[in-house]
């Protein structure tokens, strides 16, 4: 190669494809939030502000050989301290802690490690509780009451990836969402609407509840997929039932006479 007159050398590993070893080592791509690990060997971080609960749970997790307690704490600043040194899969975390609420160490914890899976155990089952410890990042959420095959279920489960709250606290949850839908239905349903569904409740067909308000059959399809759509359901049965939980209709008496002939008047929307 020529330079102002000169002959210059050409550089070492010019004119080459670069080979692996020219280009600087990669780290490591982190595995997605809720990717499963190794379920034979899963890692576990414990975190109860209660010694004697540590120290139960650390015996009885490790009748299971598959669950490995490689780390304990009793504060939030622990666990993180913890976290960081031992990398554990998931993290067994109480809610109610000396320096930090279990919902802000799950976020904390899955901040600095987006690999990791925390299951909450905690002796609080309220929807409030529930609701912040699923909304924080928590896989699990088990109660104390529950038992620790269900606890040992839970961590089998957010092993493989998936999300395993609780029995107890999927009824919570599930309570909590037919209430919301129904008190949306109570607050956006028109007279109308209202209406067709207690007549829906008491077991009449579209025609049937079409000819007593004196509306066509279709615009009483027209009312029930709407609140279908509205409300997340997909069928006339649940969205009676989810009516009947919240109160915005009554339970039928009885079911309508054969050859139904009442009529009402017309009503505005």
């Amino acid at each position: 190669m020529h330079r102002g007159g000169q002959l210059v050398p050409p550089r070492r590993g010019a004119g080459r494809r670069p080979d692996r070893r020219d280009l600087p080592p990669s780290r490591p791509q982190p595995r997605r939030r809720g990717a499963a690990v190794n379920p034979e060997h899963v890692r576990i971080l414990v975190v109860d502000d209660h010694a004697l609960v540590v120290e139960g749970l650390r015996a009885a997790l490790a009748a299971d050989p598959r669950h490995d307690v490689v780390a304990t704490a009793l504060t939030g600043r622990g666990a993180l301290r913890e976290a960081r040194r031992t990398r554990p899969d998931i993290a067994v975390v109480d809610l109610r802690l000396p320096d930090t609420s279990g919902e802000e160490l799950t976020r904390a914890l899955l901040s600095e490690h987006p690999r990791m899976r925390v299951v909450v155990l905690t002796a609080y089952l309220d929807e409030e509780t529930v609701r912040r410890a699923l909304e924080a990042g928590a896989a699990a959420y088990v109660t104390k009451s529950a038992g620790l095959q269900e606890l040992r279920s839970a961590l089998d489960r957010v092993a493989r990836g998936e999300r395993a709250p609780s029995t107890a606290a999927s009824r919570v949850v599930k309570d909590q969402h037919e209430r919301s839908l129904v008190m949306a239905c109570a607050s956006v349903a028109t007279p109308r609407q209202v209406r067709v569904l207690e007549l829906a409740a008491r077991g009449l067909t579209n025609e049937q509840i079409g000819r007593r308000m004196f509306i066509s059959e279709s615009t009483v399809r027209f009312h029930l997929q709407k609140l279908k759509a509205r409300f997340d359901v997909t069928s006339k049965t649940e969205l009676v039932a989810v009516a009947i939980h919240a109160g915005v209709i009554a339970p039928a008496p009885e079911a309508p006479a054969p050859g139904d002939e009442w009529l009402e008047p017309a009503s505005g929307l």
